[in-house]
């Protein structure tokens, strides 16, 4: 098996079909593109994703925090609070974990949530940390959303820029010899971007101003995240390259190492499936959020393809790898 998430149809074979009993609490389910489950417990929908970071370093417990809200907030919910989950290898420092637990607190501190409870242990079956956070969020009854709720006939709306995660993680590790070619100062900015790995409050307001679905942008970058949430729709769609926002320092970073930046690392952007996506960008960026109209979901008997640059239109497919892991895969 490859480094990173299994497939879409892995997963339908070997993961989706032990579901476990049957609840009429649930919801909203395991499916692929759907990264949360939705509880009906009274009164308000309770929302529930996890979310693991393995070889777990400096920003790790921070970084765990994020994805795991990103989940929540992509369906609609406020995050309330996490559970943490902390495997350390033997031999491990206590000062390891108490800077995990720091990242931690200051990070849920940020976004308003609880550190609830978890387990933490020191085990020999792991080489590196280990941090698996469980985010739970509320939403009101007839305001979450779902991949699944997204029609033939929405918009597809990207915010921020593309690749978020996948540049910084770049800029960071491979800081020097990029600097030499590229400039410090856009290397500089290209590692900052950490700062803007959460999406909750952009997803709260795209909720707000009519989104009827929404997908964190991860692994598989842009496409991979199109792709599942085309296939949670069960619908086709068609993008417009030349409206995808990709940052300055995405591009030339991209570009000097040969990676496409739409199959990079992405969390920090949002994808958001609407039925008026100029009206959709217009309140995201009232609320302060950059966003734009990408394309549009079309019927699943019309596939999925993207308009070029050159104007000309090519059948679209998600990486079978992202291209962050490709990359490091070859050094």
């Amino acid at each position: 098996m490859k480094v990173g998430k299994l497939s879409a149809a892995e997963l339908r074979a070997r993961v989706l079909p032990y579901r476990g009993a049957a609840r009429r609490e649930v919801l909203v389910g395991p499916g692929v593109g759907v990264d949360s489950a939705v509880l009906d417990l009274g009164g308000d929908v309770c929302v529930v994703s996890s979310d693991p970071i393995t070889g777990a370093g400096q920003g790790a417990g921070r970084l765990a925090v994020i994805v795991a809200t990103n989940d929540v907030a992509a369906h609609g919910a406020r995050p309330v609070g996490v559970v943490v989950v902390l495997l350390l290898p033997e031999g491990a420092a206590l000062d390891t974990l108490e800077a995990l637990m720091r990242e931690i607190d200051a990070e849920a501190r940020r976004l308003g949530v609880a550190v609830l409870g978890g387990h933490t242990e020191i085990t020999s079956r792991v080489k590196d940390a280990v941090v698996v956070v469980t985010a739970i969020g509320r939403a009101a009854r007839d305001r979450f959303v779902s991949a699944h709720d997204a029609r033939p006939g929405d918009f597809l709306v990207v915010t921020k820029g593309v690749g978020l995660e996948g540049t910084a993680i770049l800029a960071t590790d491979f800081g020097a010899p990029l600097s030499a070619v590229l400039g410090e100062d856009v290397v500089k900015r290209a590692a900052a971007f950490t700062q803007e790995l959460s999406v909750v409050e952009e997803a709260l307001a795209a909720v707000a101003a009519g989104a009827r679905a929404m997908h964190d942008i991860t692994e598989g970058g842009l496409l991979g995240a199109v792709e599942e949430m085309c296939e949670a729709a069960g619908a086709g769609c068609e993008l417009w390259e030349d409206r995808i926002p990709v940052r300055e320092e995405t591009a030339a970073i991209c570009r000097h190492l040969g990676l496409d930046p739409l199959g990079l690392l992405g969390s920090g952007s949002l994808l958001v499936a609407a039925p008026d996506g100029e009206a959709l960008v217009a309140a995201l960026k009232r609320a302060g959020v950059p966003a734009a109209c990408i394309g549009r979901l079309v019927d699943k008997a019309d596939g999925k393809r993207i308009r070029g640059r050159d104007g000309h239109w090519r059948p679209l497919a998600a990486y079978p790898q992202d291209e962050l892991w490709r990359f490091l895969e070859s050094q």
